[in-house]
């Protein structure tokens, strides 16, 4: 996937935080309204597509949004548009008993409320919001129980965990490029305050390199990055790298020998769909994450789809 492709699909995926729209934080999921059990589910939103599958719904889902990527059962449903692109035509003709949205897409929710076609919002933001989610569709769906086990387990496989550090050390502070161009430290994209991203890396011990800047996802210079002078970065793809292409992108940072990050050799690699997706796979970036903050910066092949 080129840079620009992937830059598309991640700023798809990060639409799924209200965040990144003015407003939609504002107002409150609204209770879901009692009804009959659905049985013809469609979620827009990659997560919320996940979630369904985690919760043992896959065989109810009729039709999925276009970056929905896992799991494999996914690849053979219909496919109905981005995050900002529905295709309305088609999710009303695949007759849905219920739709699944996020926040920032209330106006496709009330197109559909005047048809007659049930939909629930259900925000992402946060993990916070992530965790609410399981209950909450679960409980719409028919199986609270589910939702229930699968809520519990994740606050077990996401509870903080700080680093063993010596007497007088920090927590490191971390660098979250969430997309660059290959080869340039240009375009730098990082993930800030009040992400997922930012929460999993707080509850793993370190410390957000951006923690103060005022937008979600900023993209800096290089002068902003020496200026941070980070401990770790991690570089997080939304695809498997290779340990020749983590290794690439390793040596990127070079260009910058007076990094802390760079002179310990704290530069990770973390690659995979599941990197920019606030959904169910979050304990396994948490754990690649907590690997990061603790390597000692000798270089290596994680195992999966991270590589260090």
């Amino acid at each position: 996937m080129g840079i620009r492709a992937a830059l598309r699909q991640f700023w798809a995926v990060a639409l799924c935080g209200s965040s990144l729209l003015a407003g939609c934080r504002a107002e409150a999921p609204s209770r879901p309204a009692a009804g009959p059990v659905p049985r013809r589910l469609i979620a827009l939103a990659p997560s919320l597509a996940e979630t369904l599958f985690v919760l043992g719904l896959g065989k109810r889902v009729v039709g999925v949004g276009d970056y929905s990527s896992w799991p494999p059962e996914v690849a053979g449903l219909p496919r109905l548009g981005g995050l900002l692109d529905p295709n309305f035509e088609q999710i009303v003709a695949l007759k849905p008993d219920l739709v699944l949205v996020l926040p920032s897409q209330r106006d496709l929710a009330g197109k559909l409320g005047r048809l007659g076609i049930a939909s629930l919002v259900v925000p992402s933001d946060s993990l916070a919001d992530v965790e609410r989610s399981f209950p909450r569709i679960a409980e719409r769906c028919g199986v609270p129980e589910v939702g229930r086990r699968l809520a519990g387990q994740w606050r077990r496989d996401l509870a903080p965990r700080p680093l063993s550090l010596a007497q007088g050390r920090r927590p490191p502070k971390v660098l979250l490029v969430a997309g660059r161009p290959p080869g340039r430290l240009t375009e730098i994209l990082i993930a800030g305050p009040g992400t997922f991203l930012d929460d999993l890396a707080r509850r793993a011990g370190g410390v957000n390199a951006l923690a103060d800047s005022p937008m979600a996802w900023p993209q800096v210079n290089l002068e902003e990055v020496l200026h941070r002078a980070p401990d770790v970065i991690v570089e997080l793809r939304s695809e498997p790298v290779t340990p020749e292409v983590a290794a690439a992108l390793r040596r990127d940072w070079q260009r910058l020998p007076g990094l802390p990050a760079v002179q310990a050799g704290r530069i990770s690699v973390i690659g995979g769909d599941y990197t920019m997706i606030p959904g169910p796979r979050l304990p396994l970036l948490y754990r690649q994450l907590r690997a990061a903050f603790e390597a000692s910066g000798s270089a290596g092949e994680a195992k999966g789809t991270a590589a260090r």
